[in-house]
């Protein structure tokens, strides 16, 4: 796949730079949602450590999405001002640290806490990702990277349902929710190592917009009803999947159906 993207040197070189630095965006994405789905192979542990009910468990992972939608808004006017990499590496650390705090926690509080942290960092992650993407790629070809970066991507859950719940099954709640930050800061540290914003020598970045610029590009992006018809459809075709693979999917399998 050839890419031009000016970055001094063989076009080999300039190719192998793009894929680099996209790679190192992704490996935080993938991360970012094993971190997102972490607490789905943990819920039966979790019910057990803080003697939480089911609705206290169902709180867990409403809150982390209530926080992660919330933030979509105030993450891009930081993005703007900030650019992608500090963008995806404060995402990891972030989730790192909500990962940290959840290893210790002994209250349902601090478990809270915790995964509020989780979405924090998860909300960071993938638009800046897509924005490292958009800066990286030519423009024929952003369409094509960004499903790829959100496919590829959600192999993170397989991290999760695989090695994070086998440490949890084998070596306990503490030491799975410990590795997991580890691997969050390893990812953080990754980025900071290959990650940029933008080629050498392509243009600077526009200026941020203001706050009243960006209440208006909101009011025109829902009035067209594409984005209304994304919204709900998004909604409605992944809410049975996500409670799923975000909660209900390890309990019900292994108490409901043995």
């Amino acid at each position: 796949m050839g890419v031009s993207v000016g970055v001094p040197g063989s076009a080999a070189t300039s190719t192998r730079r793009v894929w680099v630095v996209w790679s190192g965006a992704l490996l935080a994405y993938l991360v970012g949602v094993m971190h997102r789905t972490s607490f789905g192979v943990a819920g039966l542990d979790a019910a057990h450590r803080f003697s939480a009910t089911p609705a206290a468990l169902s709180g867990f992972v409403v809150l982390q999405l209530l926080v992660y939608a919330v933030l979509q808004v105030p993450v891009g006017l930081l993005l703007d001002r900030f650019g992608g990499r500090a963008m995806v590496a404060a995402g990891a650390l972030t989730m790192a640290a909500g990962q940290l705090l959840l290893a210790l926690a002994g209250s349902l509080s601090l478990a809270i806490a915790a995964r509020v942290l989780v979405g924090v960092g998860d909300a960071l992650t993938f638009i800046s990702v897509l924005s490292v993407v958009t800066a990286w790629f030519p423009a024929r070809r952003v369409p094509l990277m960004t499903q790829l970066t959100g496919l590829v991507g959600q192999l993170g859950q397989v991290l999760s349902a695989v090695p994070l719940a086998a440490l949890l099954h084998n070596r306990g709640w503490t030491a799975a929710f410990l590795s997991a930050a580890g691997v969050g800061v390893a990812a953080a540290l990754a980025v900071l190592a290959v990650v940029r914003d933008r080629p050498p020598g392509a243009p600077a970045a526009p200026a941020a917009p203001s706050p009243r610029d960006v209440l208006a590009g909101l009011r025109r992006a829902w009035s067209e009803p594409g984005t209304r018809l994304g919204l709900w459809t998004h909604t409605g075709t992944q809410f049975c999947g996500t409670v799923f693979g975000l909660l209900w999917g390890v309990p019900y399998l292994v108490a409901g159906r043995g």
